[in-house]
């Protein structure tokens, strides 16, 4: 099969109407997310109205993430708001972003209402750094707190692997002083994270701490056993049937978008496609999807407060300046780096719950955020390698029958980009059946072809003499100055 057999042509294009109704949808849902979150925000401080008088309730079932981050921040505002003497948090976790739980932590350690937490079956690891955040702490029976150990799971790792010593120092700490700062035992804290800890007739070397339920009450942990949130409450002093605030629409779509596997695969389908509409001419349906791609991404997290428009100027200046040194300024320098590392750190800060002050490579979390783009940088790298490589065999399939170009332009159907015996003929004379103006037709020894002078005028019917062919052109001279 030739090259030009292979050859991949771009998806069919989005008309020029379809693509402007497109931009201006992408527009109005920019300009409205400000509006819908204030609208949201309006609303729950209106129903927390008249609740001062009992606990306001919220709820963290399944993996920590960023999005649970926002939820908490609106639940403490709203109780402050209500003037609601404590905010009550029902958990069953098995742990997820230490980033976020750190955030979740700070937030609960400087509201200024009790908080209180009752651990609905289990609160591991990140879990465990929220319930010692909170006041008060109650566990259901046959419940469990602790084994806290930070890992990172890696691409290309079968199983999480524990962090090196100094994140592992940091968090050891930080679960330390989470406890005492909350009146409860910090060695008991500090074994749940670093197995070097030991406690007598509580943990032994090398083991991790999780605590039962009853260790749990015995060593100072939790106040009290309760089957319920509600039983909890009335066994601390708060009494039952506080007001629930649930997750928002806002929080359940962020907590999709804003997880790390989906915004990876985000960030990627976003940097996959925009190169790909860049081989492209025009604007079509590869340029819609990278567009998609990153309003999901960056409007997801802008949802819950975990991106502000600082992170898409970044981007966009950053787009930009690849944009100038790939189209205007030949070679890749400064500005090429610059770019660059406008969309890096655009994409990092949106993936770590942080803002600019948290942005260095002292702190665990931008390090990994770091390690999150670059990795789904090289993937991205590796997809469009792969695509350029096997698209063309994508043709033979149904799918990839509207996606590449099958028919081939083929010699024998009289398409050729140079015909190599015309360099036979150089040197040749023939006779012009049209005026060359500068270029025009003529035939040499009964053949047809077209041809062009170097600058020159040439009537009809005038001998002319072939000087040269070069790539597809004949270029031929008057045979009388010749």
């Amino acid at each position: 099969m030739s090259r030009a057999e292979r050859s991949w042509a771009p998806p069919r294009r989005v008309s020029r109407r379809a693509a402007v109704r497109g931009g201006l949808a992408l527009g109005l849902l920019l300009v409205a997310a400000p509006a819908l979150r204030t609208q949201e925000g309006a609303g729950e401080a209106e129903a927390a109205s008249g609740s001062a008088t009992a606990a306001l309730v919220g709820r963290i079932d399944g993996e920590i993430g960023l999005a649970q981050s926002a939820y908490v921040k609106r639940l403490l505002e709203r109780a402050e708001a209500a003037g609601a003497p404590a905010v009550a948090i029902e958990l069953n976790t098995f742990g997820g972003r230490l980033d976020a739980a750190v955030a979740i932590r700070d937030q609960l350690l400087d509201a200024p209402m009790d908080t209180v937490v009752y651990i609905n079956k289990r609160a591991i690891s990140a879990g465990a750094l929220i319930s010692l955040a909170c006041d008060r702490l109650a566990i259901s029976p046959a419940g469990t707190i602790g084994a806290a150990t930070p890992v990172m799971a890696g691409p290309v790792q079968e199983m999480p692997q524990a962090v090196e010593e100094k994140y592992l120092s940091y968090f050891r700490q930080e679960m330390r002083v989470t406890a005492e700062a909350t009146g409860r035992d910090g060695d008991v804290a500090a074994a749940m994270v670093d197995p070097d800890v030991t406690i007598d007739g509580l943990s032994e070397a090398g083991k991790l701490l999780t605590l039962t339920t009853a260790q749990a009450i015995e060593y100072g942990i939790a106040e009290v056993e309760a089957s319920s949130l509600d039983e909890a409450l009335v066994a601390l002093g708060y009494g039952a049937g506080g007001s629930r605030v649930e997750p928002s629409w806002a929080e359940t779509l962020a907590a999709f978008l804003t997880s790390q596997a989906i915004a990876s695969i985000l960030f990627m389908g976003m940097l996959v496609l925009g190169y790909l509409e860049l081989q492209s001419p025009g604007f079509g349906a590869l340029g819609a999807g990278a567009a998609l791609c990153f309003l999901l991404l960056y409007f997801g997290h802008y949802l819950v407060n975990l991106a502000g428009w600082e992170e898409v100027l970044l981007l966009v200046v950053g787009l930009a300046l690849l944009l100038i040194e790939l189209v205007v300024i030949p070679g890749f320098g400064v500005v090429g780096v610059l770019g660059l590392l406008g969309v890096l750190a655009s994409a990092v800060l949106v993936l770590m719950a942080g803002d600019w002050s948290d942005l260095s490579f002292s702190n665990p979390f931008s390090v990994e955020a770091f390690l999150q783009v670059m990795v789904t940088t090289a993937a991205a790298l590796a997809t469009i390698t792969l695509l350029m490589r096997f698209a063309p065999g994508m043709g033979r399939t149904r799918l990839g029958s509207r996606l590449v170009l099958t028919e081939g332009l083929r010699r024998d159907a009289g398409y050729a980009a140079h015909d190599h015996a015309q360099d036979a003929i150089v040197g040749r004379r023939g006779t012009t059946t049209t005026a060359l103006r500068p270029s025009g037709k003529a035939v040499f020894d009964g053949r047809r072809l077209n041809v062009e002078t170097e600058g020159g005028y040439v009537d009809a019917g005038r001998p002319v003499v072939v000087l040269r062919v070069e790539e597809g052109r004949v270029v031929v001279r008057s045979a009388e100055e010749a």
